[in-house]
């Protein structure tokens, strides 16, 4: 029989502890580079060495900074338990999660519908590679779109200073 463990007993999270203003910046690099990596492999049908060195740079980076966002404080409020966090951050949390089911969904209707007017404008399908692309940059999206909303919502820094 399980038996609950007390607080006192629990492992501590493990999390990166930064700013606010840095969980923000990163996380904006973070999908900025990893839209510009999908969108800059469509300008790759021949061998420029120049936006081979672009593209994969956008993917490194955007790879990095998202690793680096869903192991920040946000990623732990996002995924804690409901034990874990009071009312005020569950909240949050819930709000979040609901704008990032709602940025997923338009990002998947904007893709198809893309896809669909592609075809019929320019008589070529998405290959199966491309849509591999689109869909590891949902992916890394969504993995590190409920700390990035809530580290913009995350005003503690911010906050006037009482004298």
């Amino acid at each position: 029989m399980n038996t609950p463990q007390s607080s006192s007993s629990r492992a501590k999270p493990t999390f990166l502890k930064v700013r606010p203003a840095t969980a923000r910046v990163m996380s904006a690099l973070a999908l900025v580079a990893l839209h510009a990596w999908f969108l800059l492999k469509f300008f790759l049908v021949e061998p420029r060495p120049e936006l081979q060195v672009a593209v994969g740079l956008c993917g490194l980076v955007g790879m990095l900074s998202a690793v680096f966002v869903f192991v920040t404080r946000y990623t732990f409020q996002a995924h804690a338990s409901q034990g874990d966090i009071d009312e005020r951050e569950l909240l949050q949390r819930n709000a979040a999660y609901f704008r990032t089911h709602q940025y997923m969904i338009v990002m998947v209707l904007v893709g198809l519908l893309v896809m669909e007017f592609w075809e019929r404008a320019t008589g070529l399908t998405i290959s199966v590679g491309q849509l591999g692309n689109f869909l590891s940059v949902l992916f890394f999206s969504g993995l590190i779109m409920p700390a990035t909303i809530l580290a913009w919502q995350d005003r503690s820094e911010e906050a006037p200073e009482e004298d």
